[in-house]
């Protein structure tokens, strides 16, 4: 493992040089464990990468945790009690470059500004530069593959567990309790938990996309299960719509989901090296607005997934990028009507030079016996 973040770091190093940047400052718990494998979450620590050192600003909450994280040994560890910026300071004051470049994504407008006031009595300039550590996560390594398929497989085991043999369980339940059944299925299987909040709707809250869970009584009827897990702090992503018994609205959602679903597998069709998010999303996005609900299909078809359940790039209608071999997207065409219900059907799927691998192997039955 060693190896493989000295490698991730000389990427790095060689792109800053390309970009003429001596020296640069990375936020983000993400970033900082794909460069050198230690997570602390919600940890604000910071990485400083100037000429051929590195150092990593921790509190002392999280000093220990880093110390048996890390084994590069260029990588100097800095215990932070209280202001981790004057640290900082303290750190760049023995340094000459006059500019120093910052990942402005995961730091507050209040931190930037304190830290640019530091940096200005040493006569240092503080700039953003954007996107650099994502761009290098964007395309997944074989390890990261593994650890997503591993997660993808969890959420198919939760998700059998939830339906199989029939789906008399899930009438005995309010909407977050099956949420928190279903974490608690998660982690019985081995993941480190959810890889974000639980989505469960019932009925006609299934027409809003990101429906926080309540207390509303699960009956016979529709439901939507938005849902992901993290393996090795890497996520995965699906989302099913079944409906228990079949009804009258059931019955009329059947043809939304035959429609939701079609744009889905016309999608996944699609899907390869090369194609543009653009156009990916736009051939899901014709053929349900082709049968009459273009209006219903709000958000993007998807997102890349890796380290953070949202990552680049997103796959939508204004999207410039292009996919490539080895990023691992979502798939997730869906139709809301208002005070009525929605249907969405997500899967996480890995993109291939001729087509794509779909991680997420749930079935998409929509009528469940009860």
């Amino acid at each position: 493992m060693v190896e493989l973040f000295t490698s991730r770091i000389g990427k790095l190093k060689n792109f800053l040089k390309e970009k003429g940047v001596q020296s640069y400052l990375i936020t983000g718990d993400e970033n900082i464990f794909y460069l050198t494998g230690f997570y602390g979450k919600d940890s604000g620590s910071l990485l400083l990468l100037t000429g051929d050192s590195l150092y990593l600003l921790v509190h002392f909450i999280y000093l220990e945790q880093a110390k048996k994280s890390i084994n590069i040994k260029n990588i100097k560890i800095v215990c932070c009690r209280k202001n981790k910026f004057g640290k900082l300071a303290e750190i760049l004051e023995g340094h000459s470059f006059k500019s120093l470049k910052l990942n402005g994504k995961n730091i507050s407008f209040a931190d930037f500004n304190r830290l640019e006031k530091l940096l200005l009595e040493q006569s240092k300039k503080l700039a953003g530069i954007e996107g650099v550590i994502e761009k290098l996560r964007v395309i997944k390594d074989e390890i990261e593959i593994t650890s997503i398929r591993k997660a993808c497989r969890i959420a198919d085991k939760v998700y059998q567990d939830i339906i199989d043999p029939d789906a008399s369980e899930i009438n005995t339940y309010k909407e977050i309790e099956l949420a928190c059944r279903m974490e608690e299925l998660m982690i019985k299987n081995n993941s480190g938990g959810k890889s974000f909040d639980i989505i469960v709707a019932y009925d006609k809250n299934s027409s809003i996309p990101h429906y926080i869970p309540g207390k509303t009584k699960i009956k016979k009827g529709l439901i939507l299960m938005d849902f992901g897990c993290k393996f090795e702090n890497y996520c995965s992503d699906m989302t099913r719509t079944i409906c228990i018994r079949s009804n009258k609205i059931c019955n009329e959602f059947k043809k939304i989901y035959d429609i939701v679903l079609e744009a889905q597998l016309l999608a996944i069709g699609e899907c390869r090296e090369g194609i543009s998010c653009r156009d990916l999303d736009n051939a899901a996005r014709k053929l349900i607005k082709s049968k009459g609900y273009g209006d219903n299909f709000g958000h993007g078809l998807g997102h890349g997934v890796g380290l953070e359940i949202h990552e680049d790039p997103v796959i939508g209608s204004k999207s410039k990028a292009f996919l490539k071999e080895n990023m691992v997207i979502t798939i997730e065409p869906g139709v809301y009507i208002e005070n009525f219900g929605g249907v969405r059907i997500e899967d996480t799927v890995l993109v291939k030079k001729n087509g794509c691998e779909i991680l997420s192997n749930s079935s998409k039955v929509f009528f469940i016996s009860d």
